[in-house]
């Protein structure tokens, strides 16, 4: 088979739907969307067609209302994204295809940054994701 018919899942779609089991999530907030709330943004990625894989930075911002709500979520929503990194468990995608990382790994732990809304807390971490190719 040819490169044009593989390509790596969606890295966004699978941490979304990753954390989708703790708390909401997606690629974008509104704001009036419920909290606490995650925000998962690709900000860089490489491709090895060699090794069949890419990898990804991912960004995930958490949400929510006082210091110790949105600590007590960001630190929840990490541990949910280590469990994977050892666990490598299957995530059902939302086209309903399945996949699992090949690795996982912490850039920067979650870390308090400022927000525009006062009355929001946001964390912000960062991962590395390795996914296998797959047929497009």
């Amino acid at each position: 088979m040819t490169m044009y018919g593989l390509d790596s899942p969606d890295s966004e779609d699978f941490v979304v739907s990753w954390l989708q089991v703790q708390a909401r999530a997606s690629t974008e907030r509104d704001t009036d969307d419920e909290l606490p709330f995650a925000v998962v943004t690709r900000i860089a990625g490489v491709d090895d067609p060699d090794g069949g894989s890419s990898e990804d930075s991912v960004q995930v911002e958490w949400f929510d209302r006082g210091a110790s709500a949105a600590s007590f979520t960001a630190r929840r929503g990490h541990r949910r994204m280590m469990l994977l990194a050892r666990e490598h468990t299957d995530v059902t995608l939302s086209d309903d295809t399945v996949a699992s990382v090949d690795y996982l790994k912490t850039s920067m732990r979650p870390t308090r940054m400022p927000y525009a809304d006062e009355q929001i807390v946001r964390y912000v971490a960062r991962y590395r994701i390795g996914l296998s190719f797959v047929d497009a």
